[in-house]
């Protein structure tokens, strides 16, 4: 067993023990799932309807946020529905990555106390970074297990070699690896004379590119930083990169691995750097640099360098005032030359573009952002951004954007607004970003308070009315019927009598959490007022299982409820109609169902304790 699978069981076993349940589950986006059951009391079908649930949670709606929430067999596989199995689950997220959910499982779930919780959701936490712990030890030791090999250096510049790097496979000899697949020549250039033509772009390149290996070497080095450096390519290649480069600070006690990962890999806060020249004087450039870990080179940096601002050897001349003044905004402000390069970028503009602080951007292409995304949830595509549609379109442009980093809980909402400068955009483009998260989440929220109870977050009266309008409407078009589930809760006056409005609105609470859990995602749950709840669905068939479903819906309700150390028992009364006719009015079916619930309270014997709204 893995190091992973058995940290998955002893967490399973953990939460199952906690909640007192016959089995707990973890299931991945994939659809796998791991089980624990319980030796008692476990279905004779259980493993079997246990991962089929933990798979029904991993579509569940409530699945996307950080919350618990519970969930139960809909198309229960059961005899009837009282044998079906209810779950609560804890969505497993680590640094904004979804790694899938946690939950457990049982016959009769009753609603877990504060420690419950909190002990539930506190594994479901130490679960997700024990398996990030875990993946990136993996990740270390693919990368250590790279074969260490070097490049050859040739006359004035590096050549590469072709090479074929043997692997042992898992059983045998060595086999070679498959060769890479040959690229289009360009034009121009006859058919294996590519090494003259690569040599040819790097010298060619605006920037210097230095090519160095984790023990200092320096094994590649273009035209381009030979001239800011006055040092020919020969007299480099070979040569220890601490006598040539240095920070633009000195490093005490910084120990050699270390300023080469912070000066060269790009991981130090100042990403400028101080090269000897020939003659012993030194100028001030700025780098942008990543590690690699190379078939031919094993470790090594790969470092682009550009003349520094602050020197004035390179790039354009800079007001040192404005630009102090454009990072004390909270709006993004980036502007682009002709071609797409970067001319101008405050330090907001790189956070709203959920890129780090670190990362330059000046003197660069326009960078494509993998934190932005559209309103739909798909990656906002680099050529679609406002700021490069007004460079080629020549016209003001604008779009609304979701952000998302790894250390941020919620999605920011960014509006991004761009011009060109000048004619047909010959003189490049500007673009403004503001976050307007907190203007979008108070537009939210009002517009979620006018359709949903503010108790219970479920749909209130308008919103069911407008959504059993449009099912309504469906069945002119398709097939089928719709249901209406009316539901009162027995005792719950005498629960509000005795214990106050306080237990009485956390009894409300959990009622809501096992509606949404016991139906499908697509069904309709509202609350009318008071203990009154009502749960609209859409069938495919000519008349729905209501039986089924009120059976279901009764078997999660009915379950106790435990709050402050009490526990409290709640009966249900229900019932349901059904039809099939799309000239039903919405009104007009909502008073069947409300006098079908009567009928079962009558029969039931239970009066009218539940109270009416």
């Amino acid at each position: 067993m893995s190091p992973e699978d058995a940290y998955i069981q002893q967490t399973l076993k953990l939460a199952r023990d906690l909640c007192i349940g016959i089995g707990a589950f973890f299931a991945a986006p994939a659809g796998d799932v791991d089980v624990n059951l319980s030796d008692v009391m476990v279905p004779e079908d259980g493993q079997h309807r246990i991962e089929q649930l933990a798979r029904a949670c991993l579509v569940h709606p409530a699945v996307n946020g950080r919350a618990l929430f519970w969930n139960a067999e809909v198309t229960t596989e059961a005899e009837s529905a009282e044998r079906a199995l209810a779950c609560v689950a804890a969505p497993v997220w680590s640094n904004g990555t979804w790694l899938g959910v946690l939950g457990v499982v049982d016959m009769w779930l009753p609603e877990l106390d504060d420690e419950q919780r909190a002990g539930l959701l506190s594994l479901a936490r130490t679960l997700a970074r024990r398996l990030g712990e875990l993946a990136g030890a993996a990740r270390s030791q693919a990368a250590e297990a790279v074969p260490e090999e070097r490049w050859p250096v040739g006359e004035g510049r590096l050549r590469l070699e072709a090479r074929v790097v043997e692997t042992p496979p898992a059983q045998g000899g060595p086999v070679a690896a498959a060769p890479r697949p040959s690229r289009p020549v360009p034009a121009g250039v006859e058919a294996g004379s590519s090494e003259p033509f690569l040599g040819e772009v790097l010298d060619n390149l605006p920037y210097g590119l230095l090519v160095t290996r984790a023990d200092g070497a320096i094994v590649l080095a273009n035209q381009t930083f030979s001239a800011m450096t006055d040092l020919a390519i020969d007299d480099v290649l070979g040569e220890d990169v601490l006598q040539i480069v240095a920070a633009p600070e000195p490093l005490p006690g910084a120990p050699r691995a270390e300023t080469l990962v912070g000066m060269l890999g790009g991981t130090t806060a100042d990403h400028r750097l101080r090269i000897t020249r020939r003659g012993g004087e030194t100028v001030l450039v700025e780098a942008n640099g990543r590690r690699l870990s190379s078939r031919y080179a094993g470790d090594c940096f790969v470092t682009l360098v550009r003349g520094s601002r602050a020197s004035g050897s390179a790039g354009p001349e800079w007001n040192v005032q404005i630009e102090e003044l454009l990072d004390g905004l909270d709006d993004g402000i980036v502007s682009c030359d002709g071609d797409g390069v970067v001319v101008l970028a405050n330090e907001a503009a790189r956070r709203l573009h959920g890129l780090s602080a670190e990362r330059p951007l000046v003197g660069l292409a326009f960078p494509a952002s993998t934190a932005l995304r559209t309103t739909s949830g798909a990656p906002l595509a680099t050529d679609d951004h406002p700021l490069l549609r007004a460079l080629r379109e020549g016209a003001p442009t604008s779009a609304h954007a979701l952000l998302r980093t790894g250390g941020e809980e919620v999605t920011r909402h960014i509006t991004i607004s761009a011009r060109p400068l000048g004619p047909g955009a010959q003189g490049g483009a500007i673009a403004v970003l503001r976050d307007v998260t907190s203007e979008w989440e108070e537009q939210e929220q009002l517009a979620h308070y006018a359709l949903h109870d503010p108790l219970t977050g479920l749909a209130n009266r308008y919103l069911l009315a407008e959504e059993l309008g449009r099912m309504l409407q469906g069945l002119a078009r398709r097939a089928g019927s719709v249901a209406l589930v009316f539901l009162d809760l027995d005792g719950f006056k005498e629960i509000n009598d005795a214990h106050g409005h306080d237990v009485g609105d956390e009894v409300l609470k959990a009622v809501a959490r096992r509606l949404q859990g016991a139906v499908r995602s697509d069904d309709v749950v509202a609350r009318l007022g008071g203990d009154e709840f009502v749960v609209a669905h859409m069938t495919s068939g000519r008349l729905s299982d209501g039986d089924m479903v009120v059976a279901r819906i009764r078997k999660v309700l009915s379950a106790p409820y435990r709050f402050g150390g009490r526990v409290f028992d709640i009966g249900v009364s229900a019932g349901w109609v059904s039809t099939t006719s799309s000239s039903m009015e919405a009104e007009a079916l909502l008073s069947q169902a409300d006098q079908a619930m009567y009928r079962d309270k009558r029969r039931r014997g239970s009066g009218v304790q539940g109270g009416r709204s």
